[in-house]
C-alpha cells in the first residue's frame, strides 16, 4: 500500500472545511478500476481525522446512531465537510454532513455518531 493522503483540507472555518478528494490513493485502484469510489469506511475515516483534528486529541467511533450514504464520492471531488459538535464526559457528538462544495443540496453523507 502507498502512502498517499485520500484527502486534502483546502481552508477550514471552524467546524466546516473545503476538501478535496485526491485521486492518486491505492483505494481507488480497487475500488473500482475504471470507475473509481471512495469506500464508506474511509469516508468515515476522513470525517473522524477532521474531527480529530478540530479536537486536538486522538479519537474512535463509539456508535454510529444514523449515517446515510446519498451518493457516491469520487477522486478529484470538491466537498463541504459541516459538523456540529457536542461534548458529554469525554465524548464528542458529532452531527455531519458531506456536501458538494458549491451545492448545499448536493449531499454526499450525513451521520450522526460518538467519538470517544
Amino acid at each position: 500500500m502507498n502512502d498517499k493522503q485520500l484527502y486534502e483540507i483546502t481552508s477550514s472555518d471552524g467546524n466546516n472545511l473545503a476538501i478535496t478528494m485526491l485521486p492518486d490513493h491505492c483505494v481507488y485502484q480497487g475500488h473500482f478500476p475504471g470507475n473509481p469510489i471512495t469506500p464508506g469506511v474511509m469516508t468515515l475515516k476522513m470525517i473522524r481525522e477532521c474531527v480529530e483534528s478540530m479536537e486536538n486529541r486522538s479519537l474512535r467511533y463509539a456508535a454510529i446512531k444514523n449515517c446515510r450514504f446519498a451518493a457516491v464520492i469520487r477522486p478529484n471531488d470538491k466537498l463541504r465537510l459541516t459538523t456540529e459538535l457536542q461534548h458529554d464526559n469525554g465524548s464528542v457528538f458529532v452531527k455531519a454532513a458531506l456536501t458538494g462544495a458549491r451545492d448545499p443540496d448536493d449531499i454526499r453523507l450525513q451521520l450522526d455518531a460518538e467519538l470517544q
